[in-house]
């Protein structure tokens, strides 16, 4: 079973998507829909015609839901998909590999998805299958038009102290700020001090922040948010 928790701030409601798989079948089959509101809560059964296994990566623009996706689990480069799934509408749709998202280094796990300026973007680091400091630049391809799957390119060049401000290990990306700055982070750190990266798009400059206090999470899975207020406020009508 995979599951998505996303807020739809047009409708102003909760809702979760699950999708379950049988045992031994790399393939969802039932794909369900959970609003959280006052009241009994029900699942409703959707319907799904493209056959897909999902990644855990995702993210949410006003409302849609976007997901990496295989044809099955034991793929790697060949079909990878990005599946969209409209929160109002509840409805899926697409999109089936095209260029930003095959290539002889890439597969789908190293894929970023992120949101830029309200649109779907993905980012690739050249060269590599990941960010580290030997990148010297990156991708980043952003989904024009959602219907005709038209994608512009844009490619960012590292600057020189990215090398020397960048430890020896692996990045994840983790999204877009309100600054338009790149954010990057270690997934799990296996090393202390515990730093952040901020790239950013309109300067190209690159500035590292030292999270304090994470020496008891080395070589633990570690998660970073971004835009996070912890306010249960927007709960109060649904717990």
């Amino acid at each position: 079973m995979r599951s998505f928790f996303v807020y739809d701030p047009v409708e102003k409601q909760f809702k979760v998507l699950s999708l379950t798989w049988s045992h031994g079948n790399a393939i969802s089959e039932e794909h369900h829909v959970l609003t959280l509101e006052t009241g009994k809560l029900s699942w409703r059964l959707i319907e799904c015609s493209v056959p897909h296994y999902p990644e855990n990566e995702s993210v949410c623009i006003d409302g849609v839901l976007y997901y990496k996706a295989k044809p099955n689990q034991s793929s790697l480069r060949d079909e990878v998909m990005i599946i969209c799934f409209d929160f109002r509408s509840e409805k899926f749709s697409f999109i089936r590999a095209t260029e930003p998202f095959t290539g002889e280094v890439h597969r789908v796990e190293t894929l970023n998805l992120i949101n830029y300026k309200g649109k779907l973007a993905l980012l690739k680091p050249n060269g590599s299958y990941s960010f580290s400091r030997e990148n010297t630049s990156f991708e980043m391809w952003v989904l024009d038009d959602l219907e005709k799957k038209e994608w512009s390119k844009h490619i960012y060049k590292l600057p020189p102290q990215w090398q020397s401000v960048v430890p020896n290990y692996i990045l994840k990306c983790v999204g877009v700020t309100g600054s338009n700055e790149i954010l990057f982070s270690q997934h799990i750190p296996s090393s202390y001090p515990f730093y952040v990266f901020y790239y950013s798009l309109e300067k190209g400059t690159i500035r590292r922040v030292e999270i304090q206090r994470m020496r008891e999470f080395l070589n633990r899975r570690v998660y970073t948010f971004l835009n996070h207020v912890e306010n249960v406020k927007l709960m109060k009508d649904v717990l």
